[in-house]
């Protein structure tokens, strides 16, 4: 049994006619009839009257109809979903990304990216790091953009670059414009969650400078750079965040930069994937321009 021979049936039952079921999948009329005579022979049953008139389909031809369609639907849609693996036809991308790349890098690529791809549509789906990492567990994304590694016997990771995490607050909350590692744990602090990248990055620098968040004085814990910047912009205290969700405030002297000697947080932003799984060409693409994005 053959894939052409079911279109041949297919195409013969819906045109009641040999001759115009061929002619629908260029065929001859004596070629149909072949096709049909050897899917008969095969089954063990006649899938057909025959008449002068017309042809209809028997017993056996309406119940073998239902499954001869389901398959060369199937074969359809399987062809279709290559084409669109390989970005040949209309097709969805779905991305993960943790907190700042969603709101400062992502954006920057999207023409570039669209350019490259126009067939392509991009859903981004945000959330932090540990969050991210779940949907890629799930499958419910091909890729992810995050800002530190969870579980990596199951996801495969490739650093494409790195940004400072500073310490900053409105002027004049904090009277010093340096504070010392001593310093530290007397400063109202607002946090991001746990499984937050940046929130990863500084636990393990205040670790290294001998520090323990659960003895600093943490005044509020939030689920976003965003809620973190609000909050600061707010007078609640000071707070770790990405230079790039806070360059233009800084810049402006908005928010100022606590420095403290002996502690610099720098952490790696990641593509990621699934171990084993093979990339759509569309994701190849998108992770290109994450990585000449992030070279700029």
């Amino acid at each position: 049994m053959t894939l052409k021979q079911l279109q041949v049936f297919l195409a013969v039952a819906d045109t009641r006619s040999f001759s115009k079921g061929g002619e629908s999948v260029s065929l001859a009329q004596s070629t149909a009839s072949q096709h049909i005579r050897a899917l008969e022979d095969e089954l063990g049953a006649r899938l057909f009257d025959r008449s002068v008139c017309q042809v209809i389909l028997t017993e056996a031809g309406r119940l073998f109809y239902e499954h001869a369609a389901r398959i060369c639907s199937l074969c359809e849609e399987s062809i279709v979903a290559v084409r669109r693996f390989q970005g040949l036809e209309q097709a969805i991308l779905r991305v993960g990304a943790s907190t700042i790349p969603a709101a400062c890098l992502i954006p920057d690529l999207l023409g570039e990216f669209a350019a490259a791809r126009p067939g392509v549509r991009l859903e981004v789906m945000q959330g932090d790091t540990h969050e991210v990492i779940r949907l890629l567990q799930d499958e419910k994304i091909e890729l992810a953009v995050v800002g530190g590694q969870f579980d990596a016997d199951t996801i495969c990771y490739q650093e494409v670059g790195a940004e400072r995490i500073i310490l900053v607050a409105l002027p004049g909350v904090i009277p010093e414009a340096a504070v010392t590692i001593q310093q530290l744990p007397q400063l109202p602090l607002l946090v991001r969650e746990p499984g937050s990248g940046t929130r990863l990055a500084v636990d393990d620098a205040l670790q290294k400078a001998g520090l323990d968040l659960r003895s600093m004085r943490v005044v509020a814990q939030l689920g976003s750079s965003e809620a973190l910047r609000r909050a600061i912009l707010g007078g609640a205290g000071c707070a770790f965040l990405s230079a790039l969700a806070v360059g233009r405030e800084v810049a402006d002297g908005t928010l100022t930069v606590i420095d403290i000697p002996g502690i610099e947080i720098r952490r790696s932003f990641y593509l990621a994937w699934r171990r084993g799984n093979s990339l759509s060409p569309a994701a190849e693409v998108f992770m290109e321009a994450v990585r000449q994005r992030v070279a700029q």
